[in-house]
């Protein structure tokens, strides 16, 4: 019966060294092998744009860089400046295709993560 606590802790030990260990340069050296997978990484943001699709809902987009800068798009209006340094969860795609717009090596943010 003790054992169990063990594993246990030994599986969320390797968990969150697993989710700590993924990095913007990372990522953008091996695109394919998170494509599609639910990351999250830290840097600083850089060129941020507020926008509003032709529905009228209000989006950001952003570069956040660390060596390298990845892509990230959120919906809404998250309290963001220049220079802050961020974490930031959610799903990232090498390619996505929206409509006629191609996005290339670009996180989705969650909902709130912001």
């Amino acid at each position: 019966m003790p054992r169990a606590p063990l594993i246990l802790g030994f599986a969320i030990a390797l968990t969150a060294s697993a989710v700590a260990a993924i990095t913007i340069d990372g990522i953008l050296a091996s695109p394919a092998t998170y494509d599609g997978q639910h990351v999250t990484v830290a840097g600083t943001l850089h060129d941020l744009q507020e926008k509003t699709s032709q529905r009228g809902n209000a989006y950001d987009v952003f570069s956040l860089c660390a060596d390298r800068c990845v892509h990230v798009f959120t919906f809404g209006r998250p309290k963001l400046v220049e220079e802050q340094k961020l974490t930031v969860s959610g799903t990232f795609s090498a390619v996505k295709h929206v409509g006629s717009y191609t996005f290339r090596n670009e996180i989705e943010a969650d909902d709130g993560s912001l």
